[in-house]
């Protein structure tokens, strides 16, 4: 027989084909300070214009309060009088309300009378009105200086605790009540210039407060 050479067997190698795989750009994992960094921003963002405007608010204000206290005080003056008027055109219409209803009211109509009187008092005379409360701030400030001086002067009697701050405390209080009894609108005035320092140092807390805000911002943004 004629040697017939037999097909291989062998298996036909196939060609892998492979997949073309899109490389894609390696995701950035995600650190425990980027909340912090988030958070930070969000509050910069939020606090910093308002710490600001804040300070620049108060500043104006304490400029006002230095240089026109007067002004202030006038304004003041006419902002209580008219409140005085409304609270007491309120008081005395409900007055009438309640005695027509139930036959009562008339108290309120009363002081609702009184304090339209004192409205009027306040708008038509600012600066007399202005007095006549300073007068009444003075004479409590007199009693609390007054007391503090008899309490004092006990302590130096039984020589007991510090009773020579206490004297000397007592003895400056009394002297400042008897000035402002001859010069009453220095209460006023007096107490716009501390609400004057009082803005100043919100003013710069608030810078204060930015500042240190925006040095946190920079060392986490670093």
């Amino acid at each position: 027989m004629p040697n017939v050479k037999k097909p291989s067997k062998k298996p036909v190698q196939k060609k892998a084909v492979r997949a073309t795989r899109v490389k894609r750009a390696p995701r950035a994992k995600a650190t425990p300070r980027d909340p912090v960094m988030a958070a930070i921003n969000r509050m910069y963002s939020k606090s910093a214009p308002l710490l600001v405007g804040e300070a620049l608010l108060f500043v104006v204000a304490a400029a006002i309060l230095f240089f026109k206290p007067v002004l202030v005080l006038t304004i003041f003056t006419y902002i209580i009088g008219i409140a005085l008027l409304l609270f007491g055109l309120y008081r005395m219409i409900s007055g009438f309300i309640v005695s027509n209803d139930n036959g009562g009211g008339g108290i309120d109509v009363v002081f609702g009378l009184i304090n339209i009187v004192l409205g009027l008092l306040f708008v038509v005379y600012p600066a007399g009105s202005l007095v006549s409360v300073a007068y009444i701030f003075v004479v409590l400030f007199f009693f609390k200086a007054l007391r503090v001086l008899v309490f004092a002067i006990n302590l130096a009697r039984a020589r007991f605790g510090h009773y020579i701050l206490t004297l000397i405390g007592g003895i400056v209080l009394f002297a400042l009540a008897i000035a402002l009894f001859f010069f009453p609108l220095g209460t006023f005035i007096a107490m716009t210039y501390y609400l004057a320092v009082l803005m100043l140092i919100y003013a710069v807390a608030d810078i204060y407060m930015f500042v240190e805000l925006s040095r946190v911002k920079m060392l986490v943004s670093d």
